[in-house]
């Protein structure tokens, strides 16, 4: 029982650092992953503009797009998509190569772009293991 007490406690501190700045955007990174989830049932299309519509603050787009090409860099199921001349090809070849797995690992592949989107949408401010337990809960809750 002491075990559950303790995880149970960090799990609660962990939650506690967590402030609106965090919140707003793990929104944006799970809509992001949703998007991409739903190209990989239908034909895709502008998947980028999608991701981020044309209205969207400068600033912020551009944070997003950053994020979204570190996200598929590191995630990069195939090296391939890491040589990718643009961000979206890039996109298309991560979905693409996405398709291939089980539905299983393309979920796990989504919570973890979703996680490392809200990272750099932060600064990088907290550990990945900080954004990765946040990025699980918003997942699961949005089901």
């Amino acid at each position: 029982m002491a075990f559950c007490r303790k995880t149970g406690s960090k799990i609660k501190q962990a939650l506690q650092q967590f402030d609106s700045f965090i919140e707003l955007h793990a929104d944006e990174a799970l809509q992001v992953t949703k998007i991409i989830k739903s190209a990989l049932e239908s034909p895709l299309v502008d998947i980028l503009e999608a991701i981020i519509p044309g209205d969207a603050d400068t600033i912020f787009k551009n944070k997003l797009l950053q994020a979204l090409e570190i996200g598929i860099d590191t995630l990069s199921i195939i090296s391939t998509c890491r040589q990718e001349p643009s961000l979206e090809a890039k996109l298309v070849c991560f979905v693409d190569a996405l398709k291939e797995v089980s539905p299983d690992l393309q979920d796990a592949v989504l919570q973890k772009l979703q996680s490392i989107l809200l990272r750099e949408l932060d600064g990088n401010s907290r550990k990945q293991n900080i954004y990765d337990l946040f990025s699980q809960a918003a997942y699961s809750n949005s089901k």
